[in-house]
Parts: structure tokens; C-alpha cells; sequence
């Protein structure tokens, strides 16, 4: 009965109609014309409205903007600051040509006081422009699952052309947030720049007001609620006039980690819209272990290889989206293996597959690997036999060779003893023949001598 529940329960989440208990709605009410939630660790879809509906994403821009530095640039790295860049619109750090700042100073400005200048001087020591970095940025975008985005410039400043999507910046900060630098800068409230060659020192305060804010307050399903959340993990805000209140928004609580996301909203509606999102995900949802990183799978057979068999592995734990108040139980996996690789094998190369399932529901299919490098044998591998085994034949050989030539040895030596023996004992028998010849002849000769002498 329990198995039974727990596989009603699995189907109802993967079909989306989990509900609150108490009587609170099933569903978060919200401002914002577009919105999605996203469990972090599996990309499961818990909630989403209009997600795939193109709207200007403002500064949550700055997403893309800072894992691209992040990955491009060293923390340490010197930044180059032109002369347009202090010329940026809107939210500045208030940067000055020549200016000696490192790309971390320049990262809490961006990701804290969300600075379109700040944006600018990355985009431009990245790639030399803010066209080419936009480009750079639309194939990180297409890479990382985005269906509908398009950028044209680093900060999220307005221009028609320039949208994104609920969708898109959720698979975007899902990506973000494995980085643990990224991680830090999206969840400081505060930070001092001290003074450059230029500037006196700088305070720079987060405008995510879901890290501090304990006085401004939203109603979340007719319940008056402050701005702090708790456990969030940032991540960023974005507003312009074009496209009203933006915020993607992280949180996680115990194993489940939750990503929101709100667009076209207003100034307060869009934390008001991300903390439904994320009450709804933590009342109906939770995210379990199903396998661990490493997993042993069993082995498979190497065609031509060095050995014989070759241990196969899960690279990368796998996490599972299920019913805050399901077992599980409910979680079952099919392993699929190739019944043979053939050599060279590469570590981590594929072996199979494993899947899934909740229930009869498959909810992910993952790559099974190689555990180790597999070199080509030599030549007795193409009958199947193992270099360590070819080695243990070839030292018996080499005993069971010397062995022989040593008994061959010992052989010609006995032969060579042998004949030397019948060479001298013929010899002496000759010796003894022409010995005795010898006499007989003395003796006829004297016996002849005789028989005259007699006469």
C-alpha cells in the first residue's frame, strides 16, 4: 500500500498536479507576465508561466556577462578601462579611463550594484568589443539549452532586440551556479573598493533585497511577507522602464536547491513573485540522491585490449525530483551495457546507459563510462588473451625453452661423452687387433724360420 501511494504521489508530481496542503492554492499567484521554477540540481521543471514568452531580461543580463568573465579572465587579471566605457547608462560603479582596478573589484560591482559600465569593461577586455562579446555570449547561450535568447550587448541595457526568457535564464543561472565563484558574488551583501590611483574607496551594496531585506514587505498568497528569504543563494536583479521588474532567484533548503525566475513584473512584484515560486517548490517538491557519483556498474569486455574486462562506472552522481512526501522507493534503475569495447579504451569513454525511473515513469537516462585507460594488447590479445596472461605464457615459454636448450646442451654433451668413449675404445680395439696381428706375424715368421732352420 505505501509502494502504492508513493508511485501515485511520483505521477502526480510528473504530471504537475502537486498540490499545498492546508488549503493553500496549488499554484503561486504572480505579477509577472512570464515566470518558471526549476529544481538546480536536476533542471526539473516544478512551476512555470508563459516560460518560453520573449521579454527584455534587463540587467539578469549580467549572468551571462559574469560566468563568461569568470571563465575567460583571472581574478587578479589587471582590467584595461577606455575612454567610453565611464560613458556607460544607468547603474555605474562610476569607472574612469585609465583606472587600475583587478576583475574581481570590478565583478562585485557588476553583480552587486548591478554597473553597466562594469559589464562594458568586461565585455570589452574579453573580446575587443561589445558586438563580438554579444556573440560570444548568444553560443554560450545556445550551449547551455537556450531556445530563445538573444543578446546584444553585457549589461542588459534596453534595445529591442535584446530578449531572453524565463526558460532561458533559468537553464542559464542553473549553469551559473556550479561555479563557486559565481556563487560567492551573487550571495554578498556588501563590499568595500578600496581607493584606486583615481577613486576614494567605494561601498558596494546588493539590490537583491532577498539576502537583507527585513523591512520591505510583499503579500505572497494573501500573507504579508518580508523580502529576506531563507536560505537563498542570490542570484540577480534586473529592471528597466521596457522591461519592468526582473529577478532570477536561488534558494535552497537541506538537498534542494530551487531556481525562480520572474519577468515582466514590477519593482517589488518580482521578489513577491520568486518567493511564491519558491514556497511553492518547498512545500510540494524535494530533491533526493538516486545515485552516487562513482557507482560501480559492473565490467565489460575489451576486444583486443591489454586486459581482458574493464570496470564501468556512473561519472557524475544523479539527483532525483520527487513529491516532498514521497518515498524513495518509488526510484528504480535499469542498467544497459555494451558487451564489448574495443582497445585503445580512454578513461570515461561510454559503455552503456543507465536509466531512470519513478515508478513506469523514465525521468533521465545517463552515460555509463570506463573507469580506467585500456591499452591495445599485443598480438595474443586478438584470441582474447590478456597481456598479464600473454606475460605468464611468455615467462613459462622462456622457462620451458631454457629448460629444453639445457637438456639439448646436456644431450649433445652425454652424445659427445658417448662417442668420444666408442672412438677410444675402438681405437684400443684396433690397438689390440694390429697388436695382436703383430704377434701372429712374429709367430708365423718364426714358425717359417723354424721349419727352414729344421730342413
Amino acid at each position: 500500500m505505501k509502494r502504492a501511494i508513493s508511485v501515485l504521489l511520483t505521477i502526480s508530481v510528473f504530471l504537475g498536479s502537486a498540490c499545498f496542503a492546508d488549503g493553500i492554492p496549488a499554484k503561486p499567484e504572480l505579477i509577472g507576465q512570464s515566470a518558471i521554477l526549476i529544481d538546480a540540481a536536476t533542471g526539473k521543471i516544478l512551476f512555470e508561466k508563459n516560460s518560453h514568452d520573449k521579454h527584455f531580461p534587463a540587467s539578469t543580463t549580467k549572468i551571462m556577462t559574469a560566468i563568461l568573465t569568470l571563465e575567460s579572465l583571472q581574478l587578479t587579471d589587471k582590467l584595461v578601462i577606455d575612454a567610453e566605457t565611464p560613458f556607460t547608462e544607468g547603474s555605474r560603479i562610476y569607472l574612469l579611463e585609465g583606472e587600475d582596478v583587478t576583475v574581481e573589484e570590478v565583478m562585485y560591482g557588476m553583480m552587486l550594484e548591478s554597473a553597466n559600465d562594469a559589464a562594458v569593461a568586461f565585455a570589452k577586455n574579453i573580446s575587443g568589443s561589445v558586438e563580438e562579446f554579444a556573440k560570444l555570449m548568444n553560443r554560450k547561450a545556445a550551449e547551455l539549452g537556450a531556445l530563445d535568447t538573444n543578446f546584444v550587448n553585457p549589461n542588459g541595457l534596453h534595445d529591442d532586440a535584446h530578449v531572453s526568457t524565463a526558460y532561458d535564464l533559468a537553464m542559464i543561472a542553473r549553469y551559473a551556479m556550479k561555479n563557486e565563484d559565481f556563487r560567492h558574488y551573487v550571495t554578498t551583501y556588501q563590499y568595500t573598493m578600496e581607493a584606486t590611483n583615481l577613486q576614494d574607496t567605494r561601498y558596494l551594496y546588493n539590490t537583491n533585497r532577498m539576502l537583507y531585506d527585513n523591512q520591505h514587505k510583499v503579500t505572497v498568497n494573501g500573507e504579508l511577507r518580508v523580502c529576506k528569504y531563507e536560505g537563498v543563494t542570490g542570484i540577480k536583479t534586473g529592471y528597466t522602464g521596457r522591461a519592468g521588474g526582473c529577478l532570477v532567484a536561488g534558494a535552497k533548503r537541506g538537498a534542494t536547491e530551487l531556481i525562480a525566475v520572474t519577468l515582466a513584473s514590477t519593482d517589488m512584484g518580482r521578489f513577491q513573485d520568486c518567493i511564491a515560486m519558491l514556497d511553492y517548490g518547498f512545500a510540494n517538491y524535494k530533491t533526493v540522491n538516486a545515485l552516487e557519483s562513482g557507482k560501480n556498474l559492473g565490467t565489460i569486455s575489451v576486444s583486443r585490449g591489454s586486459v581482458k574486462r574493464v570496470k564501468v562506472i556512473l561519472p557524475e552522481g544523479v539527483d532525483a525530483t520527487l513529491p516532498a512526501e514521497a518515498s524513495e522507493n518509488v526510484l528504480r534503475t535499469e542498467v544497459e551495457l555494451y558487451d564489448s569495447v574495443e582497445a585503445p579504451v580512454m578513461s570515461g569513454q561510454k559503455a552503456g546507459n543507465v536509466k531512470l525511473y519513478a515508478g513506469d515513469e523514465l525521468i533521465g537516462e545517463y552515460d555509463a563510462v570506463t573507469a580506467e585507460q585500456v591499452d591495445r594488447g599485443g598480438w595474443m590479445s586478438i584470441v582474447g588473451i590478456a597481456d598479464s596472461t600473454a606475460e605468464k605464457i611468455k615467462n613459462i615459454a622462456l622457462i620451458v625453452a631454457a629448460a629444453l636448450l639445457l637438456l639439448l646442451i646436456i644431450y649433445i654433451m652425454v652424445k659427445r661423452h658417448q662417442l668420444k668413449v666408442k672412438r677410444i675404445r675402438r681405437q684400443q680395439r684396433e690397438e689390440k687387433y694390429r697388436l695382436l696381428k703383430e704377434q701372429e706375424k712374429a709367430r708365423w715368421e718364426q714358425e717359417y724360420w723354424n721349419r727352414r732352420n729344421y730342413r
